[in-house]
């Protein structure tokens, strides 16, 4: 996995100098803090420099600062998950300023959306401040999406290997003739009618 890391740097301001009289070395000078961000996301960069995420259980996700667009295409079929994580996805960056809100439409490939990313008013690095709100935009669907994992897999254990109260073993039910509301006999009836 190719490793991508953000700096993100306090604005530098000028200070004035401080003469030399007035400085008090017995008072502590507040440190500054050094600002580090660490984001796990499954980064993969394409061979036109777009940047491609495939964190998400529902969808994927592709910034291209060249095109300056964000598209999002469903993993497998399209469903109403995949709209849903699209949708909120794209609230997101809306919200923090990074997409043109009427520039977000489906694209041309079924399933997918895309919205072009805001032109900056200052020369900073796009596709890093994408990646920084996406990853951050992530980080709130972790929850739910492990929540969605172990459910998934409680659910597949308690059909595979129930609990004694919820299976009966070979030969526990007793045989019969006719089990159940439909009968084995006059079956057409059920079909579409007597002929």
């Amino acid at each position: 996995m190719a490793e991508i890391k953000i700096k993100v740097a306090e604005p530098q301001t000028q200070s004035l100098p401080v003469p030399p009289a007035q400085e008090n070395p017995n008072v502590l000078q507040p440190a500054k803090p050094k600002s580090t961000l660490k984001m796990d996301l499954k980064i993969r960069r394409s061979l036109d420099g777009s940047v491609m995420i495939f964190d998400h259980k529902n969808i994927d996700i592709i910034i291209s600062p060249q095109k300056m667009k964000v598209v999002s295409f469903a993993k497998g079929d399209f469903s109403d998950f995949a709209y849903a994580a699209q949708n909120r996805m794209f609230e997101f960056l809306v919200k923090k300023g990074v997409i043109d809100p009427t520039s977000i439409r489906g694209g041309h490939v079924y399933g997918s959306f895309e919205g072009t990313i805001q032109k900056p008013s200052t020369d900073i690095p796009v596709d890093q401040i994408v990646i920084l709100n996406v990853g951050k935009w992530m980080e709130e669907e972790r929850p739910q999406m492990e929540f969605d994992k172990h459910y998934e897999e409680y659910f597949t254990d308690y059909l595979t290997e129930p609990e004694e109260d919820d299976a009966t073993e070979l030969g526990e039910v007793p045989q019969a003739e006719e089990k159940g509301t439909i009968p084995k006999k006059q079956i057409r009836r059920y079909v579409g009618g007597w002929w």
